[in-house]
């Protein structure tokens, strides 16, 4: 049996990393750490929409997470990690409760050219980030590298449909 794997998702929101889990994953085999589905489960049994919620739910969310991430790893289970995970500093308290023997992956997904993003950034209702925070992620990303621990580490470009 092979070592289990962590893949880690790095890149600003809508830059294609929830559309490659469910591209890519198969859940049977696989424990996806999300606040953001958390989140969104909870607006969808309220009623109510993410941005309604969030505020009022990211530390149970994040609580949940972590659990579960503790739970997968435990149990040796696959796991991909998908939240933004923008910086090294943000990244290492994750890798640091991933146990050794597993195999650490790291995808950072490129944000799209600016028109595309902002579809969408659009196309999610009830979901915004003010664009001075948007901005700011954007500014602070740092690509995934091996010396934080990372076997492996995938740069993910989508393929631009040609007309």
């Amino acid at each position: 049996m092979s070592n289990p794997t962590l893949i880690m998702l790095v890149g600003v929101p809508a830059s294609g990393k929830s559309t490659w889990i469910n591209e890519n994953v198969d859940f049977q085999e696989c424990t996806v750490l999300s606040t953001d589905d958390y989140i969104q489960g909870i607006a969808t049994k309220k009623g109510k929409t993410y941005n309604e919620v969030f505020q009022s739910h990211i530390k149970e969310a994040t609580k949940w997470m972590n659990d579960l991430a503790k739970y997968s790893f435990f149990n040796d289970r696959n796991v991909v990690w998908d939240q933004t995970n923008l910086t090294a500093k943000s990244r290492k308290a994750k890798l640091e409760m991933v146990p050794e023997h597993y195999k650490k992956i790291a995808v950072y997904f490129e944000a799209p050219n600016a028109e595309e993003h902002k579809r969408r950034l659009d196309s999610r209702p009830g979901k915004t980030i003010p664009a001075h925070i948007l901005k700011n992620m954007i500014e602070s990303i740092e690509i995934p590298s091996h010396d934080e621990g990372f076997d492996n580490v995938l740069v993910y470009k989508e393929v631009e449909n040609e007309v």
